[in-house]
C-alpha cells in the first residue's frame, strides 16, 4: 500500500542541500553589512562636521569637534563662555553630537592634523559664527586599505571629502 508523501532520504537530501546553500550565501551577507556600517559612520562624521558648522553660525557662538585618534571617538562641544583668547569653557552640546561617537570597527582615523586639547586628550577643530572654520586634515582608513580624507578649512569654512 503506498501513500502520497516524501521519504525520508528526500527529506534529508532537501534539508542538507538548503543548509549548504545557505552557509555559501551568510558570509557574503555578513561582509556586505559590515561595509554598510563602515560607510554609514563615516557619513556620520560628515554629517557631525556639517551640523557643527551650521550650529556655530546659527547660534552665533563657537563650536569644537573633538576628535581622539587613540579611542577612534568624536564628539561635538559649544562655547560656554570665554574670557579672553586662552580661556574658554567649553561644553558638550545636549543633542545625541554631545555624546561621545565611535567611529565603526572597521575604520580606524590615521591621521589627523588639526590643534590639540591636553585637558580633552584629544584634537580638535573650531567652527567660527562667521562659518569660517579650522584648517584641519583627517584621513580615516578601512581594512580593506581604501582610504578617506576630510579636508576643511577657510574663511568659507569648506569641506571636501576624497576617496583614495
Amino acid at each position: 500500500m503506498k501513500r502520497p508523501g516524501f521519504t525520508l532520504l528526500e527529506l534529508i537530501v532537501v534539508l542538507s542541500i538548503l543548509s549548504i546553500m545557505s552557509a555559501a550565501v551568510v558570509p557574503l551577507f555578513r561582509g556586505t553589512l559590515e561595509s554598510v556600517e563602515s560607510d554609514h559612520s563615516f557619513r556620520d562624521l560628515i554629517a557631525t562636521i556639517k551640523y557643527a558648522q551650521e550650529r556655530a553660525v546659527t547660534d552665533c557662538r563657537e563650536y569644537r569637534l573633538y576628535i581622539s585618534k587613540d579611542t577612534n571617538e568624536y564628539w561635538l562641544m559649544s562655547l560656554a563662555w570665554s574670557m579672553g583668547k586662552n580661556s574658554k569653557k567649553f561644553i558638550p552640546v545636549e543633542e545625541r553630537q554631545g555624546d561621545r561617537m565611535a567611529l565603526s570597527k572597521r575604520l580606524e582615523i590615521q591621521r589627523l592634523t588639526a590643534k590639540k586639547d591636553r585637558k580633552e586628550k584629544a584634537s580638535y577643530i573650531s567652527f567660527y559664527p562667521s562659518g569660517a572654520c579650522d584648517q584641519a586634515s583627517l584621513t580615516v582608513g578601512r581594512e580593506n586599505g581604501k582610504r578617506m580624507k576630510i579636508q576643511l578649512g577657510g574663511s568659507l569654512g569648506e569641506i571636501k571629502v576624497d576617496t583614495e
